[in-house]
C-alpha cells in the first residue's frame, strides 16, 4: 500500500485544511478571504490615524498667517478677520457742561444767640427734678394679670414601658392599702348595703392619683367612700414611656362586705 501525500497539491493553506471536506458550508470562504479583510482593516486604521495626526498640524500651519505679539517672547497666531466689514460702534455723546449740576459749599454762619427748640427742658431744671436717693427697702412687684395657658395633659396609657409603682409594688400593693384605709359608711351598715364598687383612676406624670371615677357603683355611700380613699392615695412612682414621664390608667375593685354575710 502506497503512502498518501501529507500536503495538498492545490498550494493554498485553506485547500489543505478543507481537502476532502465540504467547502460549500461557508467556513472555507471565510478562511480564504480572511487575509484580504485583515489587510483592508489595517489600511483603514492607518488612514484614520494619519488623518487624526495631520489635521491639527495643517490647521496650526494655516493659523500662523496673522501672528500677534502680546508680550516679550509670547506670540499668538490669530485667524484672519475681515476688518473691512467690521462695524465699530460710535462713542456715546458727552452731555454739555450747562446741563451738569454743580453744588457749591456754603460755610456755616456762627451766631451768638442760637434759637432753642421748643419742648426741651434745660439741664438746670433736670438737676432739680432728679434726686440721688437710695432705693426703698421693700420693692413691690406687679403680678402679671395675663392668664397662663396650661398645656393639655396627654392621654393616659394602659401599658407603658415602665409602669407606675406604689411603695415598690404594683396595683396589688395599692389594693391592700385601700382595703386597710377604707371606712364602711354607717348608712350602709344600718341598711345592710354591701357589694363591689369598680373605680377607674389615673397616675399622672408627677405620681399623683387623679381622675377617679365610678365605673360600676352600688350605692352613693359606698361609691363616695371608694372614691375618697383612692383620691387620698400617697404618691406613686410616675410611669415612663420613651424616657419621659406619662400618665397611666388603672381600674380597681373595692369590695364592701359585712362581717355577718
Amino acid at each position: 500500500m502506497k503512502n498518501q501525500p501529507v500536503f495538498s497539491s492545490s498550494g493554498t493553506f485553506e485547500d489543505m485544511i478543507f481537502e476532502n471536506r465540504n467547502k460549500a458550508y461557508g467556513a472555507y470562504e471565510l478562511n480564504r478571504k480572511c487575509t484580504k479583510y485583515l489587510i483592508l482593516a489595517l489600511f483603514i486604521s492607518l488612514l484614520g490615524v494619519s488623518s487624526a495626526v495631520a489635521v491639527p498640524f495643517i490647521k496650526a500651519f494655516k493659523d500662523k498667517a496673522n501672528p500677534v505679539q502680546i508680550g516679550r517672547g509670547i506670540t499668538v497666531y490669530m485667524n484672519p478677520v475681515d476688518n473691512e466689514n467690521k462695524v465699530i460702534p460710535a462713542p456715546l455723546p458727552v452731555p454739555p457742561a450747562s446741563t451738569l449740576s454743580q453744588t457749591s459749599y456754603v460755610p456755616p454762619v456762627v451766631v451768638e444767640d442760637a434759637p432753642t427748640d421748643e419742648g426741651l427742658i434745660p439741664i438746670s431744671e433736670w438737676v432739680d427734678i432728679i434726686r440721688n436717693e437710695p432705693p426703698p427697702d421693700i420693692i413691690e412687684f406687679v403680678k402679671d394679670s395675663s392668664e397662663v395657658i396650661a398645656e393639655p395633659e396627654p392621654e393616659p396609657i394602659l401599658f407603658p414601658e415602665e409602669p407606675a409603682s406604689f411603695r415598690n409594688g404594683g396595683l396589688n400593693e395599692f389594693r391592700t392599702w385601700v382595703q386597710e384605709n377604707v371606712v364602711y359608711p354607717q348608712f350602709a351598715l344600718d341598711h345592710k348595703i354591701f357589694g363591689k364598687v369598680v373605680v377607674e383612676f389615673c397616675v399622672n406624670s408627677k405620681g399623683e392619683v387623679v381622675d377617679a371615677r365610678i365605673l360600676r357603683g352600688v350605692d352613693s355611700s359606698l361609691d363616695n367612700e371608694a372614691t375618697r380613699v383612692i383620691s387620698a392615695s400617697p404618691l406613686w412612682k410616675a410611669p415612663r414611656q420613651g424616657g419621659r414621664s406619662v400618665k397611666q390608667l388603672f381600674v380597681i375593685p373595692v369590695v364592701f362586705k359585712m362581717l355577718e354575710q
